[in-house]
């Protein structure tokens, strides 16, 4: 099946550089969708990046299997009569070796992008993709069945906030197992997000239940352990304490352990004790993990704050807006707390350079 998208929004505003004609590149593009057979599957559409158009996609529960790829790229050539001048692809994903080879022999030059470079070119994709998700498919088949509308536009700093909270399956888990997200907490996202949500709002109850789904797929791992400390944290800090100790038993590392007991230590005026589990979950988490490092360090920033260590203050708070840029918390704490701070040293309030973009 082939797909007919809308065209690029940010077509005019092309510099001369990018894509100005249909045989100027095309984009292999990951997608992930769950399936109630198959699990957690990708998707790899084949885009023209000047109009949007979609040739074709193929699905895999991991690696996609070369012939299908190949069979992408001459579905394209017949339906062009040509091969790009170049393809795109996302820098980080974890099959890029193989399309490095791919291209290789076809004879096409490969150009790696960051998420942020490729977003104009594929959103009009993801966003259908993203409805299409909504609508319940079940198997492989069912990924070239249909045509999608398009849901409305997020902002650029909701997709930024959206990029840095979900992690790619191929990265790192943020629970500090060591795996991939996709091999150990991804099957488990949906119930922690949910739990954490009727936690928050009062539901325990509801929130254990889902808790208890989490743990009956993937067992009293760390990650499990933590989130039902985080559960009864709103009602019970006895039972806090009992999972919190669970957790540091099965992993003395675990980040999200780590950084709640740093707000604990903050809360009790504990603030060199607060800094040291703060270091530890920054240490442990995973590098690409730019929400969590970007929540510890502005915790680590108060911490700081609060012993009067301004100029460490102010190089974690900096160091936070540099992981998510539009964070207004940060940039409050810096701009109140350092910059226009008589408290602190006049030499220490002057805004690094590499921080003025983002104010």
């Amino acid at each position: 099946m082939q797909m007919v998208l809308m065209p690029n929004p940010n077509q005019s505003k092309r510099t001369p550089t990018k894509p100005t004609n249909p045989n100027d590149a095309w984009i292999l593009h990951r997608e992930e969708i769950d399936t109630t057979q198959e699990g957690t599957c990708n998707v790899y559409a084949l885009i023209d990046a000047f109009s949007g158009f979609c040739f074709g996609q193929t699905a895999s529960i991991d690696q996609p299997e070369l012939e299908k790829v190949l069979e992408l790229f001459s579905t394209a050539k017949s339906t062009l009569g040509f091969l790009p001048k170049e393809l795109m692809i996302l820098k980080s994903d974890p099959f890029i070796e193989m399309f490095h080879d791919i291209c290789r022999d076809l004879n096409i030059p490969v150009t790696e992008l960051t998420a942020k470079e490729l977003r104009p070119y594929v959103r009009e994709f993801s966003k259908s993709f993203a409805q299409f998700k909504l609508m319940g498919a079940t198997t492989e088949d069912e990924i070239d069945e249909h045509s999608m509308p398009l849901p409305e536009r997020l902002s650029e700093i909701e997709e930024q906030e959206l990029d840095a909270f979900i992690p790619d399956s191929y990265s790192p888990c943020s629970c500090s197992s060591g795996k991939k997200f996709k091999f150990c907490c991804k099957p488990i996202f949906r119930e922690i997000a949910f739990a954490m949500c009727a936690a928050q709002d009062g539901y325990l109850t509801e929130a254990l239940e889902h808790m208890k789904q989490a743990e009956t797929k993937v067992g009293r791992t760390a990650e499990v352990l933590c989130r039902y400390a985080i559960c009864w944290s709103f009602t019970d800090m006895t039972k806090t304490h009992q999972y919190l100790k669970e957790t540091f038993a099965v992993n003395p590392n675990h980040p999200r352990a780590n950084y709640l007991m740093g707000i604990e230590s903050v809360g009790t005026e504990n603030y060199e004790t607060a800094i040291a589990y703060y270091q530890t979950a920054i240490d442990h988490y995973p590098k690409n993990d730019r929400f969590h490092l970007n929540e510890t360090y502005n915790n680590l920033g108060t911490a700081f704050y609060s012993l009067k260590r301004y100029r460490e203050a102010k190089e974690v708070w900096e160091q936070a807006l540099l992981l998510l840029p539009s964070d207004e918390t940060v940039k409050n704490n810096l701009t109140e707390y350092i910059y226009e701070n008589p408290l602190v040293p006049k030499e220490l309030r002057g805004v690094s350079p590499f921080i003025k973009k983002f104010l």
